[in-house]
């Protein structure tokens, strides 16, 4: 990294964009940042011209371009901790229930062929396992399912006729009483919402501006509309399995948070170019003991996903500034990604915290979000490089 030659007030000729990352309610910790970019000296005049959010950071990222300040939108975020807006699918648990009762009914006419497999399988796993104990009673359970019964559980799965446990409607409320409409007109700044289409797996940004290169490729990804629906913010955050996929024209689409977490490319087709990338995820562990529980491995497989999704689109983007420089007839304009900023390790930050909806923990999310910006802007902004590779 190298020291900026310019700090992050307003520049028409080199504009701002924050880049949010999703992260459930580790969002909390994007509104800490955001109140001390635009309340320190140092930090931002106005509201950046440009944001580009994938799930927490989408919705958060519309907040702001609605114009609320970081004290509203904290109180949208603990709202949520207070009442969360969790209704349950009923068609999931109707259609679970009915796949139970079948496999109830067709267990006695199943053929003698496969159950002399499963008591044979029954009797090794009862030799392995010192039964008479809980714990290994059910380790030998569970083997069990997963190998002479896995066409049990692919059965009930197959009839499950629901594909999420939740659905967004008071999501959808809570969001259009925070901005106080039912759709987010077009703004001064520069929106994008990044989702995957459920049908094919492919990125789809929805954004409130043209982008800047009116591509084969943009077409493709881009999705332009001048008004924002809070479908389609919504669609941003709408975990797969958890929650349902949303309809926007001919698209159902879902969360884009293992795909584009951090959604770099949008806010530089929308004309940013100087970058403040804000990441839920912490770099390293204060110590080895990460992997020590199951909870710990979780959540270092989530980081896992998130933080490769940033480090593609980060290549990607210094890989461009690198041609821009090579290949002057390309007209590239250099972006300056600015080092991101992101939590220090802590308890706040483990397994649960993405879906730990509960004021005082969302609370100490918020207060670490301000504490990491404070630290980034005492440091002094600093450029990311190649050389952070090395």
């Amino acid at each position: 990294m190298r020291q900026a030659d310019v700090d992050l007030r307003a520049n028409e000729d080199q504009p701002i964009g924050l880049v949010l990352s999703g992260g459930g309610a580790r969002g909390a910790f994007q509104v800490g940042v955001y109140e001390v970019l635009r309340r320190d000296p140092r930090g931002l005049e106005r509201a950046p011209e440009v944001v580009s959010g994938t799930s927490a950071g989408a919705l958060n990222g519309a907040l702001i371009a609605a114009g609320l300040d970081p004290d509203q939108m904290l109180s949208f975020w603990l709202e949520l901790a207070d009442d969360p807006p969790v209704i349950a699918n009923h068609s999931f648990f109707a259609t679970l229930l009915q796949a139970l009762k079948e496999v109830l009914l067709i267990e006695p006419t199943r053929p003698l062929s496969k159950r002399a497999r499963e008591i044979s399988i029954l009797r090794r796993l009862f030799a392995k396992h010192r039964w008479y104990l809980p714990s290994e009673c059910c380790a030998l359970l569970l083997q069990y399912l997963m190998t002479a019964r896995f066409d049990t559980i692919s059965f009930i799965l197959e009839h499950i006729r629901a594909s999420y446990l939740f659905n967004t409607d008071e999501l959808r409320i809570r969001l259009q009483r925070a901005i106080g409409a039912p759709e987010l007109k077009q703004t001064t700044t520069r929106l994008a919402i990044n989702t995957v289409d459920a049908k094919d797996g492919g990125v789809v940004r929805i954004v409130n501006y043209p982008p800047k290169k009116r591509d084969a490729a943009a077409a493709r990804h881009y999705l332009y509309s001048p008004t924002i629906s809070l479908d389609m913010i919504i669609a941003s955050a709408s975990i797969p399995v958890l929650f349902n996929p949303v309809r926007i024209g001919r698209r159902e689409l879902w969360d884009g948070g293992l795909l584009v977490n951090t959604p770099l490319a949008p806010a530089v087709s929308l004309g940013a170019r100087r970058i403040v990338p804000v990441l839920v995820t912490v770099r390293e562990h204060k110590n080895g003991d990460s992997l020590a529980t199951f909870g710990g491995a979780i959540e270092r497989l989530a980081d896992a996903f998130l933080e490769n999704a940033y480090n593609i689109d980060r290549k990607l983007l210094l890989d461009r500034n690198a041609l821009a420089a090579l290949v002057p007839e390309l007209s590239l304009d250099r972006v300056n990604l600015f080092r991101e900023i992101r939590p220090r390790p802590g308890y706040l930050f483990d397994a649960g915290s993405y879906l730990y909806f509960e004021r005082e923990a969302m609370t100490a999310m918020y207060e670490a979000g301000r504490e990491a910006a404070k630290r980034w802007l005492a440091t002094g902004v600093e450029v990311d490089g190649h050389e952070f590779d090395e």
